[in-house]
């Protein structure tokens, strides 16, 4: 497969995973009840679809990290490489914790040390590629930002939030802009290299 149709598969992911975070928030606000949990009684109608959509949000938060690397691999180097595939063990380990809950229902042991390393790699893997991807200037500026804000702004938004729907639809519009930008520099990458023919 060819970097191009990489990056424009990363585009499609990161739509995929904006909107299944945000249908989740979405589920969140309206069928979770206060003083319920974040995603109601596991085992819920509420819960199934929550957890449902976010792996779903999970595998195209993979896919997107590769189109992000498919466009910047030949000029960021090992420290983006390094950053990349930390992200995607991250997010896939959060998938496959996220698959696993919904298989046993049961969110500790096995489950909860895959999240934790997942979520310590998305911790640390997104921001180490939005410092390459600031650094080799192929994408926005913007977007390198947002990469690197992962470290504050993810902590800060599941944690802080009284209700994860807030967070799943803040989630969906960072992914909405990520695939903004694959999707824009795929379109100026067609028009390159038509210009060179």
């Amino acid at each position: 497969m060819s970097a191009s149709e990489l990056v424009r598969w990363g585009a499609l992911g990161a739509l995929l995973a904006a909107i299944a975070w945000t249908v989740s928030g979405i589920i969140a606000f309206v069928l979770v009840q206060p003083p319920a949990s974040n995603m109601g009684p596991t085992g819920s109608l509420s819960w199934y679809l929550i957890v449902s959509n976010d792996a779903i949000a999970e595998v195209g938060m993979m896919v997107a990290v590769v189109g992000l690397h498919a466009r910047q691999t030949p000029n960021y180097g090992w420290l983006g490489t390094a950053g990349s595939i930390v992200a995607f063990v991250g997010t896939a380990l959060m998938f496959l914790s996220t698959v696993l809950w919904l298989l046993t229902h049961n969110g500790n042991g096995v489950v909860g040390l895959l999240q934790f390393g997942g979520l310590l790699g998305v911790l640390v893997g997104f921001p180490i590629l939005g410092v390459a991807t600031l650094r080799v200037g192929v994408l926005p500026r913007w977007c390198g930002l947002l990469l690197v804000g992962w470290l504050v702004y993810f902590p800060l938004i599941v944690f802080s939030l009284d209700s994860y729907g807030e967070a799943r639809v803040l989630f969906g519009l960072v992914f909405l802009a990520l695939g903004y930008v694959l999707w824009s520099q795929k379109n100026s990458e067609v028009q390159r290299s038509s210009r060179v023919r």
